[in-house]
């Protein structure tokens, strides 16, 4: 996976993909295996924006039952397969519960038939799963036997609790890359660093998109007659430059914190807010808002609180109100919890569709939320021709909006019938040779994490510890970093900032702020790869610890 945006400038591609987040990553994937020799171009990192919001859940669907959604669980049903077909490795099934109390919408009557209900539409969910990301059947756990997973739930009216399984994405920002490494197999081209600034348009037809390189400044036109945006939240101001209408009505800024202790380990656990909240598009509703709690490397994610944006901004950023909210609510639910500021050791934060509010006060309404991801065909919205906009809801269900695309492209002839993008979302498949077997024989059990984190990838990993053996050395050994990952980083996943390495393509960031050692040894390294001089490497070194602030 190397960075040339000298083949950007240089060459006419079929389809152009704006936005490198889940929703552009799939849509790449799924383009190139169908035969498009198709650009994914990136202002940011790779998964650096709304993709890097999430709580690690690859939904079930059972949560969608609340709006009789149906359309939505096979959505999800089929993601959950084609992202364990990319990258089983970094999934784990994950049991949760959520309390029951009297017969309403959370009694253990309705409870009990909603989980029958989904055991029937999921009958197929472990269908060409690998042995350990099979989950078993849903059920309602007995009081006691919920109060011994989440022994400080509130006692009081519980009458048990029911159990679902969905599954954890360990590394959200790893799967994101995964679609974009493999279809870099398949002859695909991108790069990060790279604004759009506008859509290319003559006479109704899409004729490419304008670029500036963020690093050097230069501007140049990426040619294709065939534009995908999955922007997320900077869809408007890519229209806007492109005299085109906005097609998104609001954005809300959900945020997640992650905390060093583990609450409920093994478990994910649901529990009502104490905020009353009606979500009007839910045709089951709730009266309080839900929060989750994840397990995640001996500590707890934790979320996600909703608030609109200033004026429909793409301001992220995560205040001292943000975090106060969330453990006040925490400490309320859950006493046991009692977090403090100094727990939280990270924060997530993104953008998401909302409904425009009704009042002209945006800070004292809670969003209502978009449930559906949407295609949207600007021949048919506005006369635009080869131009599509997809506006996503969900980390979960981006496979299957890809695979949507690609229908709505084969309709439209820009993918012949004979090259049909593949449902089953092709399977990666790397047999090793002789020499890379016997390096995995090597290594695998000297760094089994290796293999967790970066899959079949790992045997690059491992060539790069055979050429110099100081690249095994650790950097932190909890989570694990090696100089070697660091290494591959920049050299095959196009890592150039620090922010990258520590955010992205590893772990070591979103488990806390590392320490300045750390981060300027990882620094240090990628100066000798990149050739940063050491003003550079203190900004980056700044760069990391004002994410921090």
């Amino acid at each position: 996976m190397k960075r040339d945006i000298t083949q950007l400038k240089n060459n006419p591609f079929e389809a152009i993909v704006i936005g490198g987040g889940i929703h552009g990553a799939t849509v790449f994937h799924q383009l190139t295996v169908s035969g498009l020799r198709v650009a994914l171009i990136e202002k940011d990192d790779f998964g650096g924006g709304t993709s890097a919001n999430c709580l690690k859940i690859l939904h079930s669907g059972f949560r969608y039952l609340q709006h009789l959604n149906f359309k939505r669980i096979r959505e999800s049903i089929r993601s959950r397969k084609y992202f364990m077909r990319m990258a089983p490795h970094l999934i784990r099934p994950m049991p949760c519960i959520m309390p029951t109390y009297g017969l309403g919408i959370e009694g253990k009557p309705l409870m009990a038939l909603g989980l029958a209900l989904f055991n029937i539409i999921s009958c197929d969910r472990n269908q060409g799963a690998p042995v350990p990301n099979m989950v078993g059947h849903g059920r309602i756990l007995s009081r006691q036997e919920c109060l011994e997973i989440a022994p400080g739930i509130n006692p009081e009216g519980m009458t048990g609790a029911a159990l679902w399984h969905d599954d954890m994405i360990v590394n959200t920002e790893r799967m994101t890359l995964a679609y974009i490494k493999e279809a870099m197999r398949h002859n695909a081209v991108c790069a990060n660093y790279l604004k759009v600034d506008k859509i290319v348009i003559t006479n109704r037809q899409v004729e490419g998109v304008q670029v500036t390189a963020l690093q050097s400044g230069e501007t140049f036109v990426v040619k294709s007659p065939l534009v995908i945006n999955a922007a997320g939240p900077w869809l408007e101001e890519i229209q806007r430059k492109s005299l085109q209408s906005p097609t998104t009505k609001d954005l809300a800024k959900g945020v997640n914190i992650v905390v060093d202790k583990a609450l409920f380990p093994g478990y994910g656990v649901g529990l009502a807010g104490t905020c009353d909240y009606v979500d009007q598009d839910a045709a089951l509703k709730r009266s309080k808002r839900l929060f989750f709690f994840v397990p995640w490397q001996d500590k707890t994610i934790i979320g996600t609180t909703y608030k609109y944006t200033a004026n429909q901004n793409t301001d992220r950023t995560v205040t001292d109100d943000d975090i106060n909210e969330l453990l006040t609510e925490v400490n309320t639910i859950y006493p046991p919890a009692r977090l403090t500021r100094r727990d939280v050791i990270f924060c997530h934060s993104g953008l998401v569709p909302a409904h425009r509010p009704q009042t002209q006060d945006r800070g004292k309404v809670a969003p209502q939320l978009i449930k559906h991801s949407q295609v949207i065909d600007h021949e048919r919205h506005d006369g635009v021709r080869g131009l599509l906009t997809i506006e996503g809801v969900k980390y979960t269900t981006a496979p299957a909006i890809a695979v949507e695309v690609g229908q709505i492209l084969v309709a439209k002839n820009f993918i012949l019938k004979d090259k049909k993008i593949d449902r089953r979302c092709s399977a990666i498949d790397h047999p090793h040779s002789f020499a890379e077997q016997k390096l995995i024989d090597t290594y695998g059990q000297r760094f089994p994490h290796i293999e967790q984190v970066y899959g079949t990838d790992s045997i690059e990993i491992f060539k790069i510890m055979a050429e110099d053996e100081t690249t095994m050395g650790n950097i932190r050994v909890k989570p694990p970093l090696l100089r070697a990952e660091v290494i591959y980083s920049v050299r095959e996943e196009m890592a150039m900032k620090l922010t990258d390495v520590v955010l992205r393509r590893t772990d070591i960031g979103t488990n806390g702020c590392p320490t300045r050692l750390e981060l300027r040894e990882i620094a240090g390294i990628m100066a000798n790869e990149i050739g940063w001089n050491a003003a550079t490497i203190d900004r980056e070194v700044d760069s990391i610890f004002r994410c921090y602030r």
